[in-house]
C-alpha cells in the first residue's frame, strides 16, 4: 500500500494540526479539572456536618459542573451542530422530568397508608430494627 494512501490529508496543514493540539490541552486541562472536582467532593463528604444542606448542594452542583464537562467536551458535543445539542439537550430535560414526576409520584405521601402491603412493610421494619 502507497505512502500517500496511509497518510492523513490534514497531516501537513500547520492550521490543522494547531487546532488538534488546542483541543488536545482543553481535553487534559478538563481531566485536571475533573480530577480536581472529584478530590475536593471526597473532602466535604467526610466533613463533620452531617445532612447539612450546604454539603449536599455543593455534592450536587460539583456533579453538575463534571456532568457538563463531560457532556460539551468529551462527548464532542461542543464541536457539534447546535441542531444535535438541542436534540441531546431536550432528551435530557425530558428523561429529568420523567424521573423527577415519578420521584413525586412514588412518595410516601402519595401511598395509600392502609393498604395491607403498606402496613406489613411498616411491621417488617420494626422487628428488623428490634432485633432477634
Amino acid at each position: 500500500m502507497s505512502d500517500a494512501a496511509t497518510a492523513s490529508p490534514h497531516h501537513d496543514d500547520p492550521q490543522f494540526l494547531k487546532e488538534e493540539q488546542k483541543k488536545y490541552f482543553t481535553f487534559m486541562n478538563l481531566a485536571f479539572l475533573m480530577t480536581a472536582l472529584t478530590g475536593i467532593e471526597l473532602v466535604i463528604i467526610f466533613l463533620p456536618f452531617p445532612g447539612s444542606l450546604l454539603i449536599f448542594g455543593s455534592l450536587i452542583f460539583l456533579s453538575l459542573v463534571k456532568f457538563v464537562g463531560v457532556i460539551f467536551w468529551f462527548m464532542h458535543l461542543i464541536y457539534d451542530k447546535k441542531l444535535l445539542t438541542v436534540i441531546f439537550l431536550f432528551g435530557m430535560t425530558l428523561a429529568a422530568g420523567t424521573a423527577t414526576a415519578l420521584m413525586f409520584l412514588f412518595s410516601e405521601s402519595h401511598v395509600d397508608q392502609e393498604l395491607p402491603f403498606y402496613q406489613e412493610g411498616l411491621i417488617q421494619e420494626a422487628q428488623d430494627e428490634s432485633g432477634p
